[in-house]
């Protein structure tokens, strides 16, 4: 008995150090210097600023969400261990009238989770929980913000959530 305790104990916190390192910022493991978003060289030494169009700030959004959001949400129904994005951004649209309010509301909620900052109902609260807190940036989190705002579907109904 005992070692089917101690077996148990090990999967746990091996299970527990997973979730938690998937909603942490991944290191840099590049010997390449960081290239500056406002600026970059071309190969004849001449700088460009690039403009961020909104779809790259959306494609950003997304690569975040699967390098340490998709680990939990699922993008459809049914739902893992969180609440899927479709039934998320939904959620935000009903409570929120426009996206400004819903991503500044949604960036809150991710670097410091709690119910009263949550905009989910007690039934998902009681359902999932909580999230851990996001160690992303202000401007990572608006850009994961932001592009879950963009997932909404008209014809999704959020009664498959429940």
């Amino acid at each position: 008995m005992k070692r089917i305790l101690t077996v148990f104990s090990g999967v746990l916190i091996a299970a527990s150090a997973l979730i938690c390192s998937s909603c942490s910022k991944p290191e840099s493991t590049s010997d390449q210097p960081a290239v500056s978003e406002t600026q970059q060289t071309t190969a004849s030494g001449t700088d460009q600023s690039p403009e961020t169009p909104a779809s790259t700030v959306s494609a950003d959004g997304k690569v975040l969400y699967e390098q340490h959001c998709q680990v939990c949400h699922s993008m459809q129904a049914p739902a893992k261990t969180a609440p899927p994005i479709i039934g998320l951004s939904s959620r935000y649209r009903q409570v929120f009238g426009n996206r400004d309010e819903a991503v500044s509301a949604m960036v809150a909620f991710m670097k410091s989770p709690s119910a009263e900052k949550s905009s989910l109902g007690p039934n998902a609260l009681n359902r999932f929980g909580l999230m851990p807190a996001m160690t992303l940036g202000d401007e990572e989190l608006t850009s994961v913000a932001g592009w879950l705002w963009d997932q909404y579907d008209p014809e999704f109904d959020l009664d498959q959530c429940r």
